[in-house]
């Protein structure tokens, strides 16, 4: 009833972090899981070429990108399920999830542009790097046994509650999805969630609400950055640029899924820098 949609460029190491995350955490929650994936040299082929031969999951689906506007959209339209989930190589699944059922049930409600699995109650910090500084307080929600729900235009400052198109984990209707992202023009992840996201607010048709659980169950680790944007912050924690992790997984090191749970404590923030601790895939322990 849900397919995943995953873009990745560069990070096969990360990519597969988040693999092993969906596999421990959403265990047979998607129909398909599309990878959308590019490289800029060999020894990123060579990554993605290593990761397609472990089958982490067995309903993966490969595709190499040509042309990204193109191949976006497609990979959006061709979607066979009524809901279609987005997220990027740098997440990671770090909660257990319910059924998908119950995102159905609460999907079914017409007010509801996406259902948000990387927000809740608990995602009050907006910018991990601001520490105390800008918190924000979902005031005004309504509260049922599956999750909360919002509307996304009560908070015009771009605060992540009002902030409705992104891939880090939001669940849509694939015909709601496509109608904003064929009315605007965007050349990259960062201008179509820009420009789709003021279509959302500008556009009276749209759909004004979002919903999630009351605890958020994915975030993102922008310890690297693979699209250039002035805007956006990356590794000023922990830094792991892309070719450092590709090199390692090429050795056959990977981040240790089980050695991050010190990570997934006390989430409150979509986004956050953690340590890597990483393994050797034979179970040789390399912190």
């Amino acid at each position: 009833m849900i397919d995943l949609f995953v873009p990745s460029k560069n990070r096969a190491m990360q990519l597969r972090f988040l693999l092993e995350s969906v596999a421990e955490n959403m265990p047979s929650f998607f129909n398909e899981i599309k990878i959308l994936y590019t490289y800029t040299d060999d020894n990123f082929k060579k990554g993605y070429e290593k990761l397609i031969n472990e089958k982490i999951l067995p309903n993966l689906v490969w595709q190499k990108e040509e042309d990204f506007l193109q191949d976006f959209l497609q990979c959006i339209e061709s979607c066979k399920s009524d809901y279609i989930c987005g997220m990027v190589d740098d997440c990671v699944v770090y909660k257990r999830v319910s059924v998908p059922s119950e995102i159905v049930e609460e999907l079914i409600d017409d007010e509801i542009l996406c259902f948000s699995l990387r927000l809740g109650l608990n995602t009050e910090l907006q910018n991990y790097l601001k520490s105390k500084s800008w918190k924000v307080k979902l005031k005004k929600y309504r509260e049922n046994e599956i999750g909360i729900k919002w509307n996304y235009s009560d908070y015009i400052d771009r605060c992540n509650y009002g902030y409705p198109i992104s891939l880090d984990g939001h669940i849509y209707r694939p015909k709601d999805l496509l109608k904003f992202s064929t009315k605007v023009e965007f050349d990259s992840l960062r201008s179509w969630e820009k420009n789709t996201t003021d279509s959302c607010f500008t556009d009276e048709s749209a759909k004004k609400h979002m919903a999630s659980f009351k605890q958020s169950i994915l975030f993102s680790i922008p310890c690297n950055c693979v699209q250039y944007d002035e805007t956006m912050s990356s590794g000023e924690v922990y830094s792991y640029t892309e070719e450092e992790l590709n090199k390692r997984y090429l050795n056959n090191e990977v981040i240790s899924f089980w050695d991050m749970q010190h990570a997934f404590q006390n989430v409150n923030c979509t986004h956050n820098e953690v340590k890597f601790y990483f393994k050797k895939l034979q179970g040789e322990e390399n912190a």
